[in-house]
């Protein structure tokens, strides 16, 4: 069972544009294919790795080691504020190639990421 599960906002995924223009069949398509892409991804946070799914036809599943946090930062525009979504920048040993924008709830992911802040992660920021 994972510790955390983080999903994507379904509003994260609309474009003005592509609404304004859905009465053409080409922008509902592609309006449409954003929201499934968006509904099927999440990440599954456990003690030592993450693994994040995506896909709606095509699935995938990458694992990825968890060896703790060393910062967290959110940024969310006026939309994201109102709707509740915004994207996440996790500062980790190596690189944190996990996809982290437009995800549901992000203080609740911050407040989980910032749990797992490491004490080396502490100690090479005040050193440095």
């Amino acid at each position: 069972m994972p510790n955390y599960v983080a999903k994507k906002s379904v509003v994260s995924a609309l474009s003005i544009w592509l609404i304004l223009f859905s009465w053409l069949i080409i922008p509902l398509i592609i309006q449409i294919a954003r929201i499934a892409s968006v509904l099927c991804y999440s990440i599954e946070f456990y003690n030592n790795k993450i693994i994040t799914k995506s896909g709606v036809l095509n699935k995938q599943e990458n694992q990825s080691v968890f060896a703790g946090v060393y910062a967290v930062n959110i940024s969310q525009s006026l939309f994201g504020r109102i709707f509740g979504y915004g994207d996440i920048r996790v500062d980790c040993p190596g690189k944190w190639d996990i996809d982290t924008t437009g995800i549901k709830n992000p203080m609740e992911l911050k407040k989980y990421l910032e749990g797992r802040i490491t004490a080396e992660g502490m100690t090479n920021i005040i050193h440095n």
